[in-house]
């Protein structure tokens, strides 16, 4: 019985993990070919363009929270 909830409270534990590694490595990703597109446009757009994706997933985040946060008062 111990064994079993043990087990069970380990593999939620693994998911929850792997869940957050996936949504940090899904930004990375997408700030990544956000970035190759950069390279793509003029001087001007070009340092406006990299400036916008140089927010870390941290940064994101709080943004996000907050913007949720106004969205639902």
């Amino acid at each position: 019985m111990i064994f079993n909830i043990l087990k069970l409270l380990f593999s939620a534990s693994i998911v929850f993990i792997l869940s957050a590694c996936t949504s940090d490595s899904r930004y990375h990703e997408i700030q990544s070919a956000r970035l190759d597109e950069c390279n793509y446009m003029a001087d001007k757009e070009y340092h406006e363009c990299i400036k916008r994706q140089e927010d870390s997933y941290d940064e994101y985040k709080r943004s996000r929270t907050t913007e949720q946060t106004t969205r639902n008062d």
